[in-house]
């Protein structure tokens, strides 16, 4: 039987219990974000897409590889066209870059619809410069089958590309060396100047020159059939040409082509 003492310390101790747990209760509750409303959820960023159309002046029949940088984005594209998804709305800096040609920089709006930016690359040679390219190709590969003549240009923008030849292509079809004191140029048509023989006026020369400058443009496209080759010599006009000590790479025509 509880006496009147035992009732008063068993309601203390309960009050003291229950308020212990209503206090442990009250801190292990974490109020509402104040700034997230029950039931909502953030919306998530516009989110659309870039297409590209690259357009490369001077050249035809061939579309360059190229390489488009917008944002972190990097895109290589061998047909002239590009398509970017994903992308959050605002200005993005875009940049096209392909060889042989001027680099296209510049910015693009990016908004909630579909966007479609039309880009015109400049060829990187002066209209010289190609004309004495297309006389070098004639010279050099009269004769020869097509992929003959797209070789020999390629291996002309091979040099142009190598570190141990000049940065220019003028420079490069002028190049000379010096042979026991005498200066030479780099490739015979140059040395006794039957690369200014086609007579552009004439029309038989301008059709023989119009095919020489396809094989350029098919070349500076990106096509190389001489496999990386740097130079070229005919074996059988030429057996102890200088090219004969430089690794081979293929054969096309009359042409032994090297690196």
């Amino acid at each position: 039987m509880l006496t009147p003492r035992h009732s008063t310390a068993l309601l203390l101790l309960t009050v003291t219990f229950l308020a212990l747990v209503s206090g442990c209760t009250s801190f292990s509750t974490i109020p509402p974000d104040v700034n997230d409303p029950p039931g909502t959820t953030p919306t998530p960023p516009a989110l659309s897409t870039l297409r590209g159309i690259i357009d490369f002046n001077g050249i035809e029949h061939y579309t360059p590889p190229a390489t488009v940088h917008i944002g972190t984005r990097r895109i290589v594209t061998d047909n002239g066209q590009f398509t970017v998804t994903g992308l959050e709305t605002g200005t993005y800096d875009i940049r096209i870059t392909a060889d042989h040609f001027h680099t296209y920089e510049g910015q693009v709006i990016i908004n909630s619809e579909s966007v479609l930016l039309n880009v015109a690359m400049d060829l990187g040679f002066s209209p010289y410069e190609m004309e004495v390219f297309a006389r070098l190709v004639w010279a050099e590969a009269i004769g020869e089958p097509e992929e003959g003549r797209i070789a020999v240009a390629a291996s002309v923008l091979n040099r142009l590309a190598h570190p141990e030849y000049p940065n220019t292509l003028t420079e490069v079809i002028f190049q000379t060396v010096k042979v026991n004191g005498i200066t030479y140029y780099q490739y015979s048509p140059v040395q006794d100047n039957r690369i200014w023989d086609l007579q552009l006026s004439r029309e038989d020369h301008r059709r023989e020159y119009d095919i020489a400058m396809k094989a350029v443009y098919a070349a500076i496209a990106g096509q190389d059939p001489s496999l990386g080759a740097t130079g070229f010599f005919n074996p059988d006009k030429a057996p102890n040409a200088w090219g004969k000590d430089r690794p081979p790479t293929v054969k096309i025509g009359n042409h032994q082509f090297h690196l």
